[in-house]
């Protein structure tokens, strides 16, 4: 399984999961982008950046600071960078513009 095909499973259960939480969500297919998904309820419009490894040890500084940076969207905007490692999901960063 490439790194590619292996991600692209946990961008489709992030998905999954944020419509079983009453979102409305879009995966940016084959997204070279920031985000990888985008979702919105009532209260809020969400990007998030869904990383997945199976390493020990792992950096995403460069995926990070492009999301800290990025300020391009609506007041109340919900900005996240998510991992799924073990096939456990961990949210590394979360930001409210």
């Amino acid at each position: 399984m490439s790194n590619k095909s292996y991600g692209l499973g946990y961008e489709r259960k992030r998905k999954q999961e944020l419509i079983e939480s009453n979102y409305l969500t879009n995966r940016c297919r084959g997204s070279f982008g920031i985000f990888d998904i985008v979702a919105c309820n009532k209260q809020h419009l969400l990007l998030e950046s869904v990383k997945s490894t199976k390493q020990k040890y792992y950096s995403f500084k460069s995926e990070l600071k492009q999301i800290r940076e990025f300020d391009n969207c609506p007041a109340g905007t919900v900005k996240r960078l998510i991992l799924y490692h073990g096939g456990k999901l961990k949210i590394l960063y979360e930001d409210k513009i």
